[in-house]
């Protein structure tokens, strides 16, 4: 199953950035069935930053943390990672009866965030500081 949302993260990378349902994405979208609903997203501090769904409600989904829970859902282990997940999404309480499908690997996650612009890369924890601008010449 890696490889597969291996694949299908690189090929959405192709594919408009949203988490807007999209019949071309939907079509590489790896869920389970073509009645499943997925969500791709980013797990930061117990909760998931939705990239990618093809949830009816995508926009209210798209890009604002939102609460997971299911029976023995640990996402704990999964921070900072990203993760293929099913459930049902209701507004007030996010992500319910939610499943981890898959957990993409370091250097998948790391394409399909910096092509999305969904954040930092997984497991690195804080980026880098930028380096300090040159100094200026003396005359």
């Amino acid at each position: 199953m890696r490889s597969a949302l291996a694949l299908t993260l690189l090929a959405l990378a192709a594919v408009p950035a949203a988490a807007q349902p999209d019949p071309v994405a939907a079509m590489l979208f790896p869920c389970r069935t073509p009645e499943e609903t997925c969500y791709v997203g980013v797990v930061k501090d117990g909760k998931v930053t939705v990239l990618f769904t093809n949830d009816r409600k995508a926009d209210e989904i798209a890009g604002k943390p939102m609460a997971v829970s299911g029976d023995g859902l640990d996402l704990a282990k999964a921070e900072n990672r990203t993760v293929m997940l099913v459930g049902s999404y209701d507004p007030k309480d996010g992500l319910t009866k939610a499943e981890v499908v898959d957990v993409a690997s370091p250097l998948v996650a790391f394409a399909l965030k910096t092509t999305i612009g969904g954040g930092e890369a997984d497991e690195g924890g804080d980026e880098p500081p930028a380096p300090p601008p040159p100094a200026p010449r003396k005359k």
